[in-house]
This record gives structure tokens, sequence and C-alpha cells, in this order.
């Protein structure tokens, strides 16, 4: 028996977007919507966001592609190559369980996102490989309760700590806030994100 009235009502998604824009900034850019629900997390990511870490869930994720096309560059747990997975405009995307994942936004694009609460004792990750050698340089793992602020919170101290943290252990790069990207025939365009440490 539920404790609380259930409601019945709808949401007009698109008068939701336009209402709450404002909130789709980077680093992360997203805004949680159906906030009372314990069973799904639903939530709306807007282009550009600026990410260079990431994203390890227990859960699977599904995206829905609104406006404009994105690239979710995911790195296969068989070892295989990161790679990009372009999701066009009215395409979904199920993306499974622990695959470490980085959304990857232009300017304009909005998204939907549905995930699901995390398992007890599950935690999320946050990773930064260097983008030259591609050695692991430093994974945050966190309980994760709010989705439109929980991850922000574990990359702003990742950006805001020593330089250390930042600095890749095998050939010295140190890694660098992500710009805007922009895809371009499918392929991800993005500015520098790291530059060699001096020795």
């Amino acid at each position: 028996m539920p404790a609380a009235k259930e409601k019945f009502s709808t949401l007009d998604l698109q008068d939701w977007i336009r209402k709450n824009r404002r909130h789709l900034k980077p680093p992360v850019s997203n805004k949680q919507f159906f906030t009372e629900s314990e069973d799904v997390i639903v939530f709306v990511s807007g282009g550009p966001n600026t990410r260079n870490d990431f994203h390890v869930n227990p859960t699977e994720e599904l995206f829905y592609q609104l406006k404009g096309d994105i690239a979710v560059r995911v790195r296969p747990l068989d070892g295989r190559k990161p790679r990009d997975v372009i999701v066009r405009e009215g395409e979904m995307f199920l993306l499974p369980r622990w695959v470490p994942h980085r959304p990857q936004r232009p300017a304009g694009t909005v998204g939907l996102i549905v995930e699901f609460p995390r398992p007890k004792g599950q935690n999320d990750g946050l990773q930064w490989y260097c983008p030259k050698c591609d050695h692991l340089v430093y994974d945050a793992r966190f309980r994760l309760k709010k989705i439109d602020k929980d991850l922000a919170i574990v990359m702003n101290r990742f950006w805001g700590g020593p330089a250390s943290r930042r600095t890749c252990r095998n050939c010295g790069y140190v890694i660098v806030r992500a710009g805007a990207i922009a895809l371009e025939k499918g392929k991800v365009r993005a500015a520098s994100s790291g530059r060699r440490a001096a020795k």
C-alpha cells in the first residue's frame, strides 16, 4: 500500500525542457524530473557538455536522442579500444551496466536518459584516462543519490584538487578540462584534453 497519494499526471516534455534549459550547463548538463520516483531516474541532458571522464554505472542506461546527434564514447569491457557510438536524433541506445562511457554532446543537442536506482552496496565511478597513452589516471567511486548534482561534485573535486591528481604516472601528461565538441561526418572533433607535464 503506497504511503503517499498517487499522482496520475502527464508532463509536457518540450515545455519542461524550455523552462529548464538554463539548468543544462557544463560540465554535466543534466536536470532530473519525476524526482519522486523510487524505481527510475529520468533526466534530460543538453549540449554542449564538456567532459573527458568516463562514467561507470552499475545499472543499464537508456539514451533517447530528442534533438541533434551525439556520440557516446564507450570502453568495452572485453578490452577492445574505446570507440564512439553515434546516437542520431530520434534514435535510442541501451548501454549495458558497468561499461565506462562518456556522453559527448555538441551545442544545441537534447537527450532523454533513463537510469535506475543503484543496488545497495554498488557505487558509481568516474574515471579519467590519459589521452596520450590511455593509462588510468584517476578513479573516483561514490554513492549516487542525485544524478544532476553528484556527478558535478565529483568532477569539481577532480578539477579543483592538486595537479598530481590529473597527472599520468605513466607518461607525465596532465589532463586539462575538455572543450566543446562537434560531430562531423560521424566523427567527434574536440579541443585538446591535456598537456605534457614539465620535467
